[in-house]
């Protein structure tokens, strides 16, 4: 790992996957953070892993082509992970995707797809004489169906594993598994620690999963009740405690953290957390974080504008 930046445009090695975080944040609307996202890149692939609101924004200022994405893995359908998801088609059909953006998602999304469809139409039809047609279409898969607890995505030499981890009753979310050549990333989505996520993640090079505020200092920031604080960071999420856990019997080349209100007064408790069952190399994710996953793995922020202009369609 070093120092140095991430400038939009730099080449991608063969053998690497490169994931840059989007949105690392939580349902709460904050300026300077926005909800979980990851764009992803491997050989030809180009995709997103949940889309929340404010990654379509930060999307934009890696100055990537909509033309080069029409792919969005959501996790499960909470708002923080698909509440940016209209904005990513809509917008990416108004500048230059030409074709349907393609959604994947567990048992559920063909409904909010087709929400999406009627909520929209207005809008499609007022711009159909100014856009090339095909880029306002939307389309939808489902995994996990028949109660599947895993599923398969495998084009262009990625292999995407959907399986199934713990979250919020009904139990209806799914942590992706990236492999490309002898590369592997893991997102975790939203869970608790739990045995699928130990077996996927089990010696992966990449392992981004998700923790919560400890408790008492949630409490204290949220203005919560404490018992209510609980619930969310150690029922609902993975406490930064456990988080700690699940690295070090999964031991990644590298562990990040997203999912976390990453002011610098809950950092240092998070890590002390983490650091009471874990030892190796850890990151607290933050937006626009870049890392490559290849014979080193690099962390580094991207040098970006926040005010880009559209990107010309690809070759």
């Amino acid at each position: 790992m070093g120092s140095e930046n991430f400038y939009p445009g730099e080449p991608l090695a063969d053998d690497e996957i490169r994931v840059t975080l989007l949105g690392t944040g939580t349902p709460f609307p904050r300026r300077g953070q926005a909800s979980a996202s990851i764009f992803v890149e491997a050989g030809h692939e180009k995709f997103l892993l949940d889309c929340g609101p404010g990654a379509p924004q930060n999307f934009t200022s890696l100055e990537i082509p909509f033309t080069a994405v029409d792919k969005v893995f959501t996790t499960h359908h909470h708002v923080d992970h698909i509440g940016g998801l209209d904005h990513f088609w809509i917008g990416g059909w108004t500048y230059g995707r030409t074709t349907p953006l393609k959604v994947w998602g567990p048992p559920g999304t063909e409904k909010i797809v087709e929400h999406l469809r009627g909520i929209y139409e207005w809008d499609i039809e007022t711009r159909l004489d100014a856009l090339p047609a095909g880029g306002h279409q939307i389309e939808c898969s489902e995994f996990g169906q028949d109660g599947a607890i895993y599923d398969t995505y495998d084009d262009g030499g990625v292999r995407i594993t959907a399986f199934k981890v713990l979250h919020c009753e009904p139990q209806n979310t799914f942590a992706m598994k990236v492999e490309y050549r002898n590369r592997t990333f893991v997102f975790s989505a939203d869970t608790k620690k739990c045995d699928s996520m130990l077996h996927h993640a089990a010696g992966c090079d990449l392992l981004v999963h998700e923790a919560f505020p400890p408790a008492e200092l949630y409490a204290q920031k949220s203005n919560r009740p404490l018992d209510v604080a609980k619930k969310i960071s150690e029922v609902y999420h993975t406490s930064p405690r456990e988080a700690g856990e699940v690295f070090a019997e999964t031991n990644p080349r590298m562990a990040v953290i997203y999912h976390m209100y990453n002011n610098d007064d809950v950092i240092g408790p998070a890590l002390n957390q983490i650091r009471e069952n874990y030892d190796g190399p850890v990151e607290i994710g933050y937006d626009l974080m870049v890392i490559n996953v290849g014979d080193e793995i690099r962390v580094r922020p991207a040098v970006v504008s926040d005010k880009p202009w559209p990107i010309g369609r690809t070759a």
